[in-house]
């Protein structure tokens, strides 16, 4: 065997391992991917100081927004995300003891455009049930809040964010 089909064959066994497998298996996971809730637990405070945001937080213009802007001071307290499965919900303990509760009730699509149907749910203390605060239909990325749980002198707020 000469040098060049040699050569060839390495390239086409290298390009075939390297393409084949890898890339026909990052196709078949984009596919299946299931979409995830990101949960960002937000601390937001009223002080005498100036405005003070926590920087893991400067991406959400929101903040100089009603309700935000009655608070000063923003920490970001936790962020996870979990998996979203039509009609299960997916759970996320809260750092004020209660439990958040997260239900896709059923993904859409909106010119082929894909969408999400959720209930966002909170335990009440000393209860067995939980209390339906916010349902929407949003778009992967699209963050809507959950807020009022009051926490150490100040008030929590939730940032969800459906990521498909």
């Amino acid at each position: 065997m000469t040098r060049r089909p040699l050569l060839k064959v390495l390239v086409a066994s290298v390009l075939a391992i390297a393409l084949g497998p890898g890339a026909a298996g990052a196709a078949g996971a984009a596919a299946s991917t299931r979409p995830t809730i990101e949960i960002t637990v937000i601390h937001a405070l009223r002080t005498d100081g100036g405005l003070s945001i926590d920087p893991q937080l400067k991406d959400l213009p929101q903040l100089t927004r009603e309700p935000f802007v009655r608070y000063n001071v923003y920490k970001l307290l936790d962020r996870k995300r979990l998996p979203l499965e039509s009609g299960k919900a997916a759970a996320s303990a809260l750092v004020n003891g209660r439990t958040l509760q997260v239900t896709l009730i059923e993904p859409t699509a909106d010119g082929g455009v894909p969408r999400y149907h959720v209930r966002a749910e909170i335990d009440e203390p000393g209860k067995r049930a939980f209390l339906k605060l916010l349902e929407v239909t949003a778009s992967s990325d699209e963050p809507f809040f959950v807020g009022g749980q009051s926490y150490q002198g100040g008030t929590l707020f939730i940032e969800l964010v459906v990521r498909s």
